[in-house]
């Protein structure tokens, strides 16, 4: 017959591992994977180099949710293996940084940036496009939008390039409505910070409010541009 005793430390370490973000076998997997995607990465194509690294992109961006959604239950990371997924990633090329200012780990827009150097009209540039404009957009500010922190006048620009793109080429497997919200607010901070003509901003945040009012006029984030539009 066990003793209590072990019944007890089976019983605590079944229940610390049952809020563990990672686990071993996942672990594992993940940087099998991520090994493979790099070495992909490194031959072939253009365009096949590409897929690769949207797809390395995606799996960091996986990655990252599920240790940004730890953070936000239990105020940090929890788990051995989590922590030695985190100290394994940032030993390589596929670091996850936190930020200073939000306390949730960041995104590595490496890939996505590499992707699109490789293969900018190919068929993962779309993706690769919208991955670095929601990326950047939603690590950018604490709660406020239209503070963000430490973006400057060439980011805020390539930002809006890279909207303004996306609307140009509509690609069915991109949420068009993320683009339209995202597009419309760098518009308020160019405004606000002095990127662009003030009059331009204002001319281009009505056009996208208006196509917003007609394609998603029951969406949370039209509440959001409405509340945030200039008066």
């Amino acid at each position: 017959m066990k003793s209590w005793l072990f019944c007890v430390l089976v019983g605590l370490a079944t229940q610390a591992g049952a809020h563990d973000a990672i686990g071993a076998d996942a672990r594992k997997a993940y940087l099998q994977k991520l090994a493979s995607l790099q070495h992909s990465a490194q031959a072939g194509t253009p365009q096949a180099r590409a897929a690769a690294l949207v797809e390395t992109g995606r799996m960091l961006d996986e990655i990252r949710g599920l240790l940004n959604e730890d953070i936000i239950s239990h105020g940090r990371t929890q788990g051995l293996e989590t922590s030695i997924l985190v100290d394994q990633l940032n030993a390589g090329p596929h670091r996850l940084q936190l930020s200073p200012h939000t306390r949730l780990y960041l995104a590595n827009q490496r890939p996505y940036r590499d992707a699109l150097a490789l293969s900018p009209r190919g068929p993962q540039s779309s993706l690769a496009r919208f991955m670095i404009l929601k990326n950047h957009f939603y690590d950018s500010f604490v709660d406020n939008p239209l503070q963000p922190v430490a973006q400057d006048k060439a980011t805020l620009l390539e930002m809006i390039e890279h909207g303004n793109a996306l609307r140009a080429k509509p690609d069915p497997a991109i949420d068009a409505e993320e683009v339209d919200f995202i597009l419309a607010l760098h518009y308020l901070q160019a405004k606000q910070s002095g990127g662009l003509p003030a009059a331009e901003c204002d001319r281009r945040f009505a056009s996208l409010l208006k196509g917003f009012r007609a394609r998603w006029p029951t969406s949370l984030k039209l509440a959001t541009l409405e509340a945030l539009a200039p008066q």
